[in-house]
């Protein structure tokens, strides 16, 4: 399974099948890799699946778990098919999906960066100024105006 990192780099050319969803499909936009991509579909490698509601619910039930309200419509689409695919090896780049791949137990590995997520992590959002946290991200603390940044609240050990 990709996300858009896989397709990057070409990595589809390296396996006889790939599955991935519509959105990835539609991230990929850089001519080479559109390119690599078209031949690749046409000759029917790449397999883009919608993955199923309860799956998609599965990882919205995860991210409210671990507070983490980064990922994209895309990025939860691949954890999700992930999930209706299990068992399954996602290869990625982006550290939170990685961090929610652990957290469900799917098997994940790094596409050009060399290594990968080592604990799952859970998020919090803390003001710079008055050291106020929040369930929620926000730009400015409505205390003191200061800036709100992601912090990690705890981590645990992945498989635990």
């Amino acid at each position: 399974m990709f996300d858009t990192a896989g397709f990057l780099s070409g990595l589809q050319n390296s396996f006889d099948k790939v599955f991935t969803t519509p959105l990835v499909i539609e991230e990929v936009r850089d001519l080479h890799s559109m390119g690599n991509l078209s031949l690749s579909m046409i000759t029917n490698k790449i397999i883009a699946m919608e993955p199923s509601p309860s799956a998609m619910k599965t990882v919205e039930k995860v991210l409210r778990e671990i507070n983490d309200h980064s990922l994209t419509k895309t990025d939860k689409s691949v954890i999700a098919l992930a999930i209706d695919l299990s068992p399954a090896v996602v290869f990625t780049d982006d550290f939170a999906v990685q961090n929610v791949l652990m957290k469900l137990g799917i098997k994940f590995s790094a596409v050009r960066l060399g290594r990968t997520a080592q604990e799952i992590k859970t998020f919090s959002y803390v003001c710079e100024g008055c050291g106020r946290t929040f369930k929620e991200p926000k730009q400015e603390c409505p205390v003191c105006g200061g800036k709100v940044r992601k912090s990690v609240m705890r981590t645990e050990q992945r498989g635990k």
